[in-house]
């Protein structure tokens, strides 16, 4: 009854004042998508793909790109450390959600191949073009990790001979402030974009506090037939972690902690280089891109007295090093236009971690100097691809594609000397799909698909430092995650009215898994029995006068083990833990005048299973919430105003919640409640 209620609610309140979609009156642009690393018109793939606009994202009441994404059909979000940095997850997959969803930062994946969340907040807001959202496509083109659906997000590049730039001041709830600008020069051939922010704030928790810089820039070149870029950035983040509240603890004390010193840090820098050139009527394209991060976290021992020195820091470095060449070759016969394209993908990634502990009786992490594990790996990836498409006279498109890959797994713990701490694996994967677009009509299209997608365990997934025969580190290379997925979708496209309807399946053999049921495996991350996802997305838009913009959608998911005893229990047809079966996001853009804009948008999220309740045994569920944002914008001369309030209603949630190893009880990270954020900004045009 409280879902229907809340169901309700939202769709009567969608039409008034809901969503922030600042699109021109009465029509749409054309919209681009690179779904196969060349850009190309959506309406060609047979995919269900969203597009969210550089405007859509200036005018969103969102503060982060998770925020923003949560909106659309079949994705969700959850806080896993109070940060900004929430895990995605598309299609639902729970905890390993971000390890599932590819996120590419311009045709480049920025995933790490560790379980360490993906930086949203590295990438200013201001310096992106688009963003697009493919669901359960891409493992032909962009390899593993991809099962549920690929997240590309383009930056903007200058336009010819101008110059523009902004800078901006943000003060909001919890002493936050960020400052952040931008500018583009370009003259006929050459461009330079630079964004750079600088974000401080204590956040809703105690020790939660946020301090954050990222600068981003590329420079690009026009040539007669083809263009260059180099893109590069760098990134300055250290977070403190509050971690979970019991049960009881939210009550009484929701925004408290009980760990008053734990932190992470994270720095980074990457740099792209990518050609395009033309000859003829094919297209010809290559990226080079290096990435190194730099990561430290502190989880301290506050427990005195128990003669057991649980207190840990970690130290961790990892690079990858990609090479993405590629051709497009368009081409007729037969009164059938055709496309092939042909790829190569090339990764080096490396990691070193080394763990320390220290005396419990002495804080912090200057007497965690002594040595646990000093735990080095590599992988290596290459691969072939190709993917090809057929567009029949009646404007029928059929594709079809295969990707081979061989990869090399090796990990070694230099500090534990056992040979079980060490291992190595040569894998030959491959993945393929196969899909049709039939018009019917000009407004009206059908779409269907069906692909074999893989993915690779993370290092994170294959060490476990307690998990040996004398409680200390194993190297378990686990086997390769295989999934098969169909799909079949229904769009309509006609002036202002956007809508689209899928259904889907995705059946998953060896999925890799944190499991906790019982105690005594350590927290491993293993092979899963067969499970499976399956659901239901619609979303639409819609502009039915010019002062309004809606948009909605609701997503129905399904995740479940089809079968198997696990760890002594029978998880046959138990759902998933993290994974709501219901979720709705509805939202507006009112022009109450041509220089004020008022935005709202409205999130429901439904109940969810407990983490580590894969037995579906607790007898509680997450509850399922409602939060309203509303922004409203005022624009004088060169100067923007805006000001915004998040959780209007107050909710008292949480978007992660744990059950306790006896069944018996919970904790979880409590959510902000109602916060402001006001903004002043100036362009220069």
């Amino acid at each position: 009854m409280r879902l229907f209620f809340r169901m309700i609610c939202l769709l009567l309140a969608a039409p008034v004042c809901l969503w922030a979609y600042d699109l021109p009156k009465n029509s749409f642009k054309e919209i681009i998508v690179s779904a196969t690393r060349f850009e190309q018109n959506p309406k060609e793939l047979p995919v269900g793909v969203s597009v969210i606009s550089a405007e859509q994202i200036k005018n969103s009441t969102a503060l982060t790109i998770p925020e923003l994404l949560q909106q659309y059909a079949g994705v969700h979000t959850r806080n896993l450390d109070g940060g900004p940095d929430q895990q995605i997850d598309l299609r639902g997959f729970g905890i390993t959600g971000n390890q599932n969803t590819l996120v590419l930062l311009d045709g480049q994946r920025i995933n790490e191949n560790e379980l360490v969340g993906i930086r949203w907040s590295t990438i200013p807001l201001d310096s992106i073009e688009r963003i697009e959202i493919l669901r359960s496509s891409g493992a032909v083109t962009y390899g593993g990790g991809t099962t549920g659906g690929v997240i590309n997000i383009i930056t903007r590049s200058s336009d010819p001979d101008s110059i523009s730039g902004n800078a901006g001041f943000s003060y909001g709830s919890y002493n936050g402030m960020e400052f952040k600008g931008a500018i583009n020069a370009a003259k006929e051939k050459f461009g330079l974009a630079l964004t750079a922010n600088i974000l401080r704030t204590e956040n809703y928790r105690t020790n939660n506090d946020l301090n954050q810089k990222n600068l981003q820039g590329d420079l690009r070149y026009q040539f007669r037939n083809g263009s260059a870029m180099l893109k590069f950035g760098l990134d300055d983040q250290k977070l403190e972690l509050p971690s979970n509240r019991t049960e009881l603890q939210l009550q009484t004390d929701r925004r408290g902690t009980s760990t008053p010193r734990d932190f992470s840090t994270r720095k980074g820098v990457f740099i792209t280089l990518r050609n395009k050139y033309k000859i003829g009527p094919a297209n010809l394209a290559a990226d080079f891109s290096f990435r190194d991060s730099h990561r430290t976290a502190l989880f301290d021992d506050y427990f005195i007295g128990d003669f057991f020195d649980s207190k840990v820091f970690i130290d961790t470095n990892s690079n990858v090093w990609l090479f993405n060449p590629r051709i497009k070759v368009p081409f007729h016969l037969a009164r059938i236009s055709h496309e092939l394209i042909l790829g190569a993908n090339f990764e080096w990634w490396n990691y070193a971690s080394k763990r320390f502990t220290g005396p419990e009786s002495i804080p912090g992490e200057t007497s965690a100097n002594i040595l646990q594990a000093n735990v080095k790996a590599e992988q290596q990836n290459k691969a072939a691809y190709l993917q090809y498409a057929a567009t029949l006279p009646s404007k029928t498109v059929v594709t079809l594609g295969g990707r081979l890959q061989w990869t090399h797994n090796k990990a070694n713990d230099r500090f534990n000397p056992a040979a079980y701490a060490r291992d190595q694996q040569h894998r030959t994967l491959y993945a393929y799909d196969a899909g049709i677009r039939q018009p019917l009509g000009s407004t009206l299209s059908l779409y269907g698909k069906f692909g074999r997608s893989f993915r690779i365990a993370t290092v994170d997934e294959i060490y476990n430092q307690f998990g040996g025969p004398a409680f200390d580190s194993i190297i378990n290379l686990l086997d390769p995650q295989t999934a098969h997925t169909g799909e079949i979708g229904i769009e309509y496209n006609q002036n202002t009215l956007r809508a689209r309807a899928s259904i889907y399946r995705t059946n998953l053999n060896n999925e890799i898994g944190f499991i906790v049921i019982n105690p005594f495996v350590f927290f491993a991350n293993l092979n899963l029995p067969p499970t499976r996802r399956q659901g239901i997305e619609i979303e639409a838009s819609w502009s039915p006068i010019n002062k309004l913009d809606i948009f909605g959608s609701y997503t129905f998911n399904d995740a479940r083990f089809r079968k198997g005893i696990f760890v002594g229990i029978d998880v046959s047809n138990n759902t998933i833990p993290l994974v709501p079966k219901h979720a709705a996001s509805a939202g507006s853009t009112l022009r109450i005048t041509s220089k004020t804009n008022l935005f709202t948008t409205v999130n429901y999220v439904g109940q969810q299973i407990y983490d580590n309740d894969q037995a579906n045994s607790f007898f509680r569920r997450m509850p399922d919430y409602v939060t309203i944002d509303l922004k409203l914008s005022h624009k004088i001369a060169n100067w923007l105003f805006s000001f915004a309030v998040n959780n209007l209603s107050n909710e008292k949630y949480y978007s992660y919640g744990i059950r306790n190893s006896a069944g018996t009880s919970f904790s979880a990270l409590p959510a902000r409640k109602r916060n402001f954020w006001f903004t002043i900004k100036y362009r220069l045009n």
